[in-house]
């Protein structure tokens, strides 16, 4: 398995590097943590314990946290250092949201709370597809996806913005501070070309010769679709640096 979860009753069983494993425990991203051997990043590991059917996700953390310490030795401490922070504003001084940025209708609002309930879900029309995936948000589903140009689209319904900061957060690897003030659900449909994707592509459209127009790049695309701006800043942010670790033996 790979990932971390908590069963019914207590059970914890996980599948992840090191460093996953102390960024649950310690509620920080990976990109807080520093120091350490290489292997405590490329090494996968599988931890499974039982916290009691009464322990809270609390209980759970300082279990790990007292687990990663017998079985891998684990030494840390706490710091502050400047880090490179994206911070999210209104692009346009009046306040006016792009064209993929829209309030979340009152009709798909009920549909999500419906559904909650176990409701019946009414039908929808028929999807527009490109490349096989939807064009547009669907009520109250998450989509992120690849097109075959390359591009990463993210597709989201009745959400709260900070579902989309915690996303950027993760694309850039560094943390993004939500400064536009806009609060409610959103429908979110956000297309762009991943910095990343670009390192070592041959010029050109695309890897597949698409005679479309490729999209922006994530910073002007949110700028174009959605009406925010990302601006870099130094700021404070607290990191866990890793003194000390071992590879734990074999049960």
């Amino acid at each position: 398995m790979f990932g971390i979860r908590t069963q019914p009753g207590g059970r914890f069983l996980a599948g992840s590097s090191l460093k996953q494993f102390i960024a649950h425990a310690y509620e920080v991203n990976d990109y807080q943590i520093d120091g350490g051997p290489q292997w405590v990043t490329s090494d996968y590991f599988e931890i499974t314990a039982n916290a009691g059917a009464d322990a809270t996700p609390a209980d759970i953390r300082s279990m790990l946290r007292a687990l990663l310490a017998e079985r891998f030795a684990l030494r840390l401490h706490r710091d502050t250092r400047e880090a490179q922070t994206h911070v999210l504003t209104l692009a346009r001084p009046d306040g006016r949201l792009g064209p993929r940025l829209t309030r979340t209708t009152p009709e798909c609002l009920k549909e999500i709370e419906e559904r909650k309930n176990g409701g019946a879900v009414p039908p929808r029309a028929p999807l527009n597809l490109r490349d096989g995936f939807p064009t547009a948000p669907t009520c109250g589903q998450t989509m992120m996806m690849g097109r075959s140009s390359g591009a990463s689209a993210w597709l989201f319904s009745g959400v709260e913005l900070a579902s989309l900061v915690s996303r950027l957060s993760e694309e850039l690897s560094a943390p993004v501070l939500d400064q536009t003030a806009l609060t409610g659900p959103f429908d979110v449909a956000l297309e762009y070309l991943s910095e990343r994707q670009l390192l070592g592509r041959a010029p050109g459209l695309d890897p597949n010769n698409n005679a479309d127009t490729p999209p922006p790049t994530l910073g002007p695309a949110l700028q174009q679709q959605l009406g925010l701006r990302l601006e870099k800043k130094l700021a404070p942010m607290p990191v866990i640096v890793i003194d000390a670790a071992e590879r734990p033996t074999p049960n």
